[in-house]
């Protein structure tokens, strides 16, 4: 079935800010719409407008500035799974860049409905205790099987009140997947009645998570202190 247009937020260039392609220039289509809740989120959209797939390719390439991929996210992106798989294959014919996907990790079926066509899949892990919401361990693990299909790297934002339980389990889930998979704790950015977590808190989570896994970095979110994008 057809999905003849997609709720667009907005489309922009800049700079990823996030994870291990932290400062990659990319062009970003920002999709409307989320399948959660999370208490931290920082990504709040009001507006959107409907571009058929053809006004969107358009869109796109009306970016004629360097840039290294495009960034599909949101919201979440794979709520809109069917526009996508029709979009993507029209802009890679176009463009000739690699797909970048930011997901928020439980939506399997959509994934597995476009992983052909993507070749970097960001996934967040909504820890519990982060999110303040119910726990997604056994769709995260699904998610996960089907991304690492394709070159995948995992986030998890890290609060105050992260629970070490949380982090380790996660930590345990893309082990027993593969050990090799890069794991970002992304300390979260302060704002309403999120807590701010500590430094020794996050470097005790990335000690204990080093011996479970071969890749554990902390990442901040770069684009917030550079004041871009």
């Amino acid at each position: 079935m057809s999905e003849t247009t997609a709720k667009i937020a907005e489309t922009f260039i800049s700079y990823q800010g996030e994870g291990p392609y932290l400062g990659m220039r990319q062009l970003f289509i920002r999709f409307f719409g989320c399948s959660l809740n999370c208490t931290y989120c920082d990504t709040k959209i009001d507006s959107y407008e409907n571009p058929t797939k053809e006004e969107l390719l358009k869109r796109a390439l009306e970016y004629t500035e360097p840039y290294s991929s495009l960034s599909i996210t949101g919201g979440e992106p794979l709520l809109q799974s069917k526009f996508l798989k029709e979009f993507i294959p029209m802009y890679k014919d176009a463009v000739q860049k690699s797909i970048y996907l930011e997901s928020n990790g439980v939506l399997c079926d959509d994934l597995k409905s476009v992983i052909a066509m993507v070749d970097t899949v960001a996934m967040d892990m909504k820890l519990p205790s982060s999110t303040r919401r119910r726990e997604f361990w056994s769709e995260h693990e699904e998610f996960l099987k089907i991304a690492r299909r394709k070159e995948v790297f995992v986030k998890a934002v890290i609060t105050g009140e992260t629970l070490i339980e949380d982090v380790l389990r996660a930590g345990d889930i893309i082990k027993n997947i593969d050990r090799k998979i890069l794991f970002v704790l992304q300390p979260v950015d302060p704002k309403n009645d999120t807590k701010e977590v500590k430094e020794k808190t996050l470097i005790n989570f990335k000690d204990q998570l080093n011996k479970k896994l071969e890749d554990v970095r902390i990442i901040p979110q770069w684009h917030k202190t550079a004041g871009v994008r």
